[in-house]
C-alpha cells in the first residue's frame, strides 16, 4: 500500500528509516551528517527540517543536485545543507570526519560493499553512526527474470546474514538490522512510475523507461516480496 505519494526518495528505506537513523544518533544542531549519494536530497532535507543538523550532500549527478538545491530551498532548509556534484569515490571526508554518515539506495553496493564500508568508517568521527540500506536477496531460489532486474555482470547481492558479516568486519557494531516493509516498496515504486513521466532528464531517457517499467512488472508481477528484500541498518563504529 502507497503511504506517501510525496515523496522523493530513490530506495524503499523512505522517511522513517531517516528520522529512525537521526534519533537513534541523537543527532542534533551541533552534529554534522554526510548524506552519500543524495538524489533529490530527500533525506537530508528531512534530517536538516527535524534535527536543524549541518548535512553535506554528496551526488555524481549534477541534475539531482540542482533539483536537491531548489528542493530544499523550498522546504526552508538550505542555509543547513551543503550540496556537492562529486564521485564519492575520488572525495575524502577524512579531514573532519562527520557523526552520522547515511547511504540510502544501495550507495555502498555502488562502492563495492567492502570498500564501501571502509570508507564510511574513515569519515567517521569516534563513535560515529553509519546508516545505511541495500538491497539483498532473501533465497538462493531467485527466479532468472527477477534477478535479472535487480543483478548483473557487476552487481551481486548479499543475503543478510553476509552483509551483517561485512559490517561488523568493517570494525561496526550494528544496532538495528530490519527489513524494509512492502509499504516502502510500494512508495519507492510509485516515486518511480511519476518519474517516468518526465519529458527531461535521466527519467526521460526511452532506455531508462523501459527497464523501470520491466522492474516493477516483474516485482509485483512474480511477487518479489519473495525473492528480494531491502535492508536496513544502524551501525556505530566501534
Amino acid at each position: 500500500m502507497v503511504t506517501d505519494l510525496s515523496s522523493n526518495y530513490s530506495s524503499p528505506a523512505g522517511r522513517e528509516f531517516t528520522l529512525a537513523a537521526g534519533r537513534t544518533a541523537a543527532v542534533n544542531p551541533a552534529s554534522r551528517v554526510l548524506d552519500l549519494g543524495c538524489g533529490h536530497g530527500e533525506g537530508a532535507c528531512n534530517l536538516a527540517l527535524e534535527f536543524r543538523c549541518r548535512v553535506t550532500a554528496v551526488d555524481m549527478n549534477q541534475e539531482n543536485i540542482d533539483f536537491a538545491r531548489e528542493y530544499a530551498t523550498q522546504r526552508g532548509v538550505s542555509h543547513l545543507i551543503t550540496f556537492q556534484c562529486a564521485d564519492v569515490l575520488d572525495s575524502d571526508f577524512s579531514r573532519e570526519p562527520f557523526d552520522v554518515v547515511m547511504a540510502e539506495g544501495g550507495v555502498i553496493s555502488f562502492l563495492s560493499r567492502k570498500r564501501g564500508l571502509e570508507l564510511c568508517s574513515r569519515w567517521l568521527a569516534p563513535r560515529g553512526w553509519l546508516a545505511f540500506s541495500d538491497l539483498i536477496f532473501l533465497t538462493d531460489q531467485v527466479p532468472e527474470e527477477v534477478r535479472g532486474v535487480f543483478e548483473d555482470h557487476l552487481y551481486h547481492y548479499e543475503s543478510e546474514s553476509s552483509y551483517r558479516s561485512l559490517v561488523e568486519h568493517a570494525g561496526f557494531d550494528i544496532h538495528l538490522m530490519c527489513m524494509v516493509p512492502p509499504s516502502g516498496w510500494d512508495n519507492y515504486y510509485a516515486h518511480m512510475a511519476k518519474r517516468l513521466e518526465d519529458e527531461r532528464g535521466f527519467f526521460a531517457d526511452k532506455r531508462v523507461k523501459l527497464a523501470f517499467h520491466r522492474e516493477i512488472d516483474v516485482f509485483y508481477r512474480l511477487d518479489g516480496l519473495r525473492y528480494a528484500g531491502y535492508l536496513s541498518c544502524l551501525a556505530r563504529k566501534k
